[in-house]
């Protein structure tokens, strides 16, 4: 798969996951991944999960306490979800666009993916349709691990204009309060730790730029109505074999599902009303 400036390699039958994002100078955007052994769900999502661009849904962290409309206790979401690890349907092909499918094991979603060719770079669109006759939640987040030397760098946007909004903690200290980082936060990060923060729920980011430290620049861009909620992870080796900085538009807020349910921060997919939703990506310099 290939746009301007960027071209990707996909494995379908291990989550359709990105194995590769390279930009047209040979400048590799992903770490590293290394192949499961098999596919399947449920699997822990450590080491050989680590790397790559993988698609999570409909929860991140493993999740017991999702209840349906009636309350009954549904069965336990997985570890970064149902998808990330299970064979994908290929439903078209080409040099410039891939298409491909998967039905959540979970709860009764179909989610599509659909990576093509921009005027830019890439298009990543997605689409989560459902035949179940109440409105279904989906938290859904890109999951990118993007290669972090020690001056990489993320900085966002909203409607054009910069913005360093507040942040709030998820591991390793739940609920902490955090700024923005105003400088490349690995070089402070502990070896073997790492931190994950959403931003501040009420602010609607609408891009983010990857600065890796050597004056490129890795930009991803959506549209915050369709996907309001953002997380961003710094990982210095804890989870990942190494650094790593991981750039996540969301559908709902935080790791678990159940917690996005309750405090009503998730989008939901009903019988005739699909989510829709896209990811912008392109490449560039950054002026010196």
């Amino acid at each position: 798969m290939s746009g301007p400036g960027l071209r990707c390699e996909v494995q379908p039958d291990r989550g359709a996951r990105i194995v590769s994002l390279r930009g047209d100078d040979g400048r590799e955007w992903l770490a590293a991944s290394e192949r499961t052994a098999v596919p399947g769900s449920g699997q822990s999502f450590v080491r050989e999960g680590m790397g790559g661009w993988d698609e999570v849904a409909p929860t991140v962290q493993t999740d017991p306490g999702l209840v349906d409309a009636a309350g009954n206790q549904l069965a336990e979401l997985p570890d970064h979800g149902d998808v990330w690890n299970v064979p994908w349907t290929v439903d078209a092909a080409s040099s410039s666009r891939l298409a491909t499918s998967v039905e959540l094991s979970s709860l009764p979603i179909l989610l599509e993916r659909t990576i093509a060719a921009s005027a830019t770079g890439l298009v990543f669109s997605y689409r989560a349709s459902t035949t179940a006759a109440g409105p279904v939640p989906l938290l859904w987040c890109a999951h990118p691990q993007f290669a972090a030397g020690e001056g990489a760098a993320v900085s966002l946007e909203s409607g054009g204009m910069p913005i360093a909004p507040a942040l709030v903690e998820m591991h390793p200290r739940l609920g902490e309060a955090r700024a923005f980082p105003s400088s490349p936060l690995h070089r402070v990060l502990t070896p073997s730790t790492s931190m994950k923060a959403f931003v501040d729920p009420e602010v609607r980011a609408d891009a983010a730029v990857l600065h890796d430290g050597a004056g490129r620049a890795l930009r991803i861009d959506w549209d915050a109505s369709q996907l309001p909620y953002l997380g961003l992870f710094w990982d210095n080796g804890e989870f990942a074999a190494g650094p790593v900085l991981a750039i996540e538009p969301s559908t709902g807020w935080g790791e678990l599902l159940s917690t996005a349910v309750g405090q009503q921060r998730v989008l939901t997919v009903s019988s005739g009303r699909p989510l829709e939703w896209a990811l912008h990506l392109s490449v560039g310099t950054i002026p010196s």
